[in-house]
């Protein structure tokens, strides 16, 4: 379960971004009349206002394409791959204030289209876009790092560690992108651990509560079905009671509110368990001290009488003066 969980929170970005390369904004191939209109239509748009190397690139790529004498299969790969690489960008400058996992994922999609653009013969407008890229990887790093220190669970910390790692890497930062890194490594460790830890907690607690009967429906049911197995009932409602107090505390550590209140619901269970071993307790003690006081009446009385007895005959041995005269 908690290797589950950690490859779910690890993983959101790849399945995030296996998402975006179906549904994401992207451009098919087409003819030169149909690239250059959508190129120009990107003109003046706020994110290559602000990142300006793309600007740059659409523009030469206009220039190419008005001027060019051929479209052959070599521009259509490289305007495909352009054109596509400044979609993704905009998604991911559209993204970066309301979902900045996903911003980043956007722009390894660009990313990716740069590569593919340099390897189609437009190393130029690949270097430009890579510029850009550098720059928007390197603010949204910071930003997803800031955010993971105020993240309110340890899994959405995670998530947005594991973003700015891919982040500071995207930027060419590599200080920052080993220590960014390192704390996420560390932090999942920690997470693992302590979960494996609640789950065996939690799977404990469970095992006894499975079977523990009328002890968990209250006192009352528990000491009319003849709890004769008091004392260590109790014991172990305690011991499931410990466990589940431990497995909340840790879910609450790692800000789990759903396994949190699951745990609270086990712990409650267990103290009722607790009350109820612990009130036939109680009553089997108190009947156990009255048996033990009548026991023990019974046999002082017949010390008493056996007492009694025997200086009673011992009077009736006696011989008085009086009889000796006699005899």
């Amino acid at each position: 379960m908690a290797t589950r969980r950690s490859l779910i929170v690890i993983g959101v970005s790849l399945l995030a971004l296996t998402a975006l390369a179906a549904t994401g904004a992207s451009a098919d191939h087409g003819s030169a009349d149909e690239y250059l209109n959508q190129l120009n239509d990107l003109r003046d748009t706020e994110a290559l206002t602000e990142y300006t190397e793309l600007d740059l690139a659409r523009s030469q790529a206009v220039v190419e394409l008005q001027t060019t004498e051929e479209f052959d299969g070599e521009m259509d790969a490289r305007m495909h791959h352009l054109l596509n690489a400044i979609l993704a960008f905009q998604e991911a400058y559209a993204t970066a204030q309301d979902d900045p996992v996903a911003s980043v994922d956007h722009a390894d999609e660009a990313q990716r289209h740069l590569d593919q653009l340099s390897e189609a013969g437009g190393e130029t407008y690949a270097g430009l876009g890579t510029v850009a890229l550098e720059r928007f990887y390197a603010t949204q790093a910071e930003v997803l790092y800031e955010q993971a220190q105020q993240a309110e669970s340890t899994p959405r910390r995670l998530e947005l560690l594991n973003a700015s790692v891919r982040a500071f890497d995207g930027a060419g930062e590599s200080e920052r992108f080993a220590d960014a890194q390192l704390e996420r490594d560390q932090l999942l460790a920690e997470y693992e651990s302590d979960m494996q830890r609640h789950d065996a907690l939690v799977s404990d607690a469970n095992a006894y509560l499975e079977g523990c009967g009328a002890a968990c429906e209250g006192p009352t049911d528990y000491v009319l079905s003849g709890p004769f197995g008091a004392v260590s009932e109790y014991t172990a409602a305690m011991s499931a009671h410990g466990d589940a107090s431990e497995a909340a505390a840790i879910a609450e550590e790692h800000g789990l509110s759903e396994d949190a209140s699951g745990a609270a619901q086990l712990e409650s269970r267990a103290f009722t368990a607790m009350v109820s071993a612990g009130a036939a307790s109680a009553i089997l003690a108190f009947l156990y001290a009255g048996l033990f006081v009548a026991v023990a009446a019974g046999v002082v009385w017949r010390i008493s009488v056996w007492g009694s007895d025997v200086h009673t005959s011992a009077l009736d041995e006696i011989v008085t003066p009086l009889e000796v005269d006699d005899a």
